[in-house]
Parts: C-alpha cells; structure tokens; sequence
C-alpha cells in the first residue's frame, strides 16, 4: 500500500471525528494536533506536519496507524479515505496513551509533548514508572 500524505491524515482525521486542538495562544505551530476520545474513555492522539509531503518511512506509518489512531490495520485507514466513512472500533482496538499519563509526562517527568505524544503507550507507562520509582533532585 502506499504511504499516505500528511493531507491524507488531516482528511481521516475529520472523517473519522477528531477534534482539532490549538495552542493556548491559538496557533497550531508546525503540526496539526488531534485528539480522539473513545467510547472506553481512553483518548488517542496525533499529529499531521503542515508539509505536503508523503511519510517517508514505513515505520513511523505502521505506528501512526496503529498507535496513535487506533486502528486494526493499515486498510481501516485507507477504507475511511476511499468510503469516507468513519472507522467502527470494537473492544479490541488498541487503546492510546491516557491524556492524564501525556500531561503527567510532559509536565513532570519534563518531556517536550512531541516526545510524549511519540511514545507508545506501553512506553508511555514504562517511562512513568520509571520517573516514580526513581530519586529526584
């Protein structure tokens, strides 16, 4: 399958119903910032560069479709674009990262958000973990 543009997340995005964040000052800075809370509660993020430019790396896709928008496979993705139709999410679809472990994170393990939001959950929560059980100065 091909890699999909930036503009082509921006368009899930909006099929798929996520609000669009902005910054305190109202500026979106170089990215687009979305946010998606399930039916479970859980809360997905991502982000979409201003570029017009495809993803280049395979990778950073695989785990933009599976991580940050929840998504069961890559062609839920493109099914959504093609129907635009929102996806149907059952109980086993994975979960994001919690919104209060991203803000914890930010604010007091001292991540910059980009590096919050990049990490994966299990990630996320190792990261916690580790800055809980660990001495501070």
């Amino acid at each position: 399958m091909p890699q999909p543009t930036f503009d082509e997340i921006r368009r899930f995005c909006e099929i798929d119903g996520w609000s669009k964040k902005e910054s305190a000052r109202g500026k979106t800075g170089d990215h687009d910032r979305y946010v998606k809370r399930l039916r479970d509660g859980s809360i997905l993020r991502t982000k979409a560069s201003h570029s017009k430019d495809q993803i280049g790396d395979p990778r950073l896709w695989h785990r933009i479709w599976k991580e940050q928008l929840g998504l069961e496979s890559e062609e839920q993705f493109w099914a959504a674009i093609r129907t635009s139709s929102p996806v149907q999410r059952d109980a086993e679809a994975p979960r994001g990262t919690p919104d209060w472990l991203i803000r914890r994170l930010i604010h007091q393990v001292g991540l910059t958000e980009d590096v919050a939001l990049s990490l994966s959950p299990e990630e996320a929560a190792a990261r916690w973990e580790r800055f809980i059980t660990s001495p501070h100065d």
